[in-house]
């Protein structure tokens, strides 16, 4: 059977669309929790459930025909065999390549940083971090896990303080284990097309590590120049 045949048969049985249903359900309710908690393990929930119908669907297509059926059974063979085969370990290479490969690749091609500034401020915010210099003139400064990567622009751009608001401002990064969510919220966008309906916590999660630089320096001074350079 081709694939119009196959959707037809698949909403003509009560239990697997009260199964899909359900999923889609489940994985929508698991989005707006993480919009409210901001947990990444919703956003795997979320696509947990966003694929399961998706799976269950291939597994019940017949894919016992030949291409003398035409070529919407040879669409179908195709459709079923990527969903099976093909995106579990294209969903693995992509994990891999984003959460492990990449950070370890800024670690080689940055230079490992010792500034006393930073030491003092790991101290009083009691976040352990390290630090690591980007040969860049563009003004850039990220988290990826515990490690804290600035740009040579920065050091060019940013007055002491500016820059000291720029680190405080990474810390919580590194405290709230930001780089986490941020590629988790888009690792699910690559595999679920509701996650692109809803809004990241992204803007949130600035705001925050503006306020807490702030109430470290005990002003917004520093944080509002730095930004306006930036």
């Amino acid at each position: 059977m081709g694939i119009l045949e196959s959707a037809i048969s698949f909403a003509a049985d009560p239990e697997k669309m009260l199964l899909a249903v359900v999923s889609v359900l489940f994985s929508i309710a698991a989005l707006l929790a993480w919009k409210k908690y901001n947990k990444p393990f919703l956003l795997y929930a979320h696509l947990f459930f966003v694929i399961s119908p998706l799976f269950y669907f291939a597994l019940a297509i017949n894919c016992s025909m030949s291409l003398v059926r035409g070529l919407l059974s040879f669409c179908t063979l195709l459709l079923t065999k990527f969903v099976i085969y093909l995106l579990p370990p294209l969903m693995a290479a992509s994990f891999i390549a984003g959460y492990v490969l990449l950070p370890r690749l800024y670690r080689k091609i940055a230079k490992p940083l010792s500034l006393k500034m930073f030491a003092e401020l790991c101290l009083r915010t009691g976040i352990s971090a390290e630090l690591f210099l980007v040969d860049k003139a563009k003004p850039v400064a990220f988290a990826l896990g515990k490690n804290v990567f600035i740009s040579v622009g920065m050091f060019e751009m940013l007055s002491k303080k500016e820059l000291e608001a720029v680190l405080l401002h990474e810390l919580y990064h590194v405290q709230s284990r930001a780089s986490w969510g941020k590629f988790s919220a888009g690792f699910v966008k690559l595999f679920s097309p509701i996650a692109w309906f809803s809004a990241s916590s992204i803007e949130r999660e600035e705001k925050c590590a503006d306020a807490f630089a702030v109430k470290m320096q005990k002003t917004f001074r520093y944080v509002k120049s730095a930004k306006s350079k930036v």
